[in-house]
């Protein structure tokens, strides 16, 4: 029984199982131990056995195949052939090149012109009377918004320029 109480071994086992036989497949090294606990795994787990009788099947039609080795030229032509009008240069995306080049000549042109004729900032009154505005609406920023409240104190403010309404002073409108 596994870790996880099943019958067999769990999913990480047969990976590791599967993992060693292949280093031993390929020739290389594994602790005698990790080797006997892989090829016992191997023989009592039909899902490792499937596996390593597909690796047998693929060895043996790749066995077959006539050894393929490249021409010596190969990867000369291959980069001659990637070569872009005879300059030299490879065909790697061109496209994002320039289009890189041209956001960072803009990004240069605007932040030279931004900086050769800086912009007047300067706080206009009227922003800045509005922006107060909202505070008739609560008395302190943790509480709810008391819209009757607001608008009364926003007609009697001097500043908001209302000439239109006029309020009595002993109205509770």
């Amino acid at each position: 029984m596994n870790a996880a109480g099943h019958d067999g071994p769990s999913d990480a086992e047969r990976a590791e199982a599967l993992a060693l036989l292949s280093l031993l497949r390929d020739g290389r090294s594994v602790d005698a131990q990790s080797a006997a606990r892989a090829r016992a795994l191997a023989a009592s787990d039909p899902e490792v056995a499937a596996m390593l009788a597909a690796w047998e099947r693929q060895a043996a039609l790749l066995a077959d195949e006539p050894a393929l080795r490249a021409p010596a030229d190969f990867t000369e032509r291959v980069i001659e052939a990637a070569r872009q009008d005879g300059r030299g240069e490879l065909l790697t995306l061109p496209v994002a090149r320039r289009l890189a080049l041209a956001a960072s000549l803009m990004l240069v042109v605007t932040l030279g012109w931004s900086l050769a004729r800086p912009g007047t900032l300067r706080a206009d009154p009227d922003l800045q009377r509005h922006r107060h505005a909202v505070d008739h609406f609560r008395a302190t920023p943790f509480e709810r918004d008391d819209i009757l409240r607001g608008l009364r104190g926003r007609v009697r403010d001097p500043e908001a320029n209302l000439p239109h309404v006029v309020v009595p002073t002993g109205s509770r409108r």
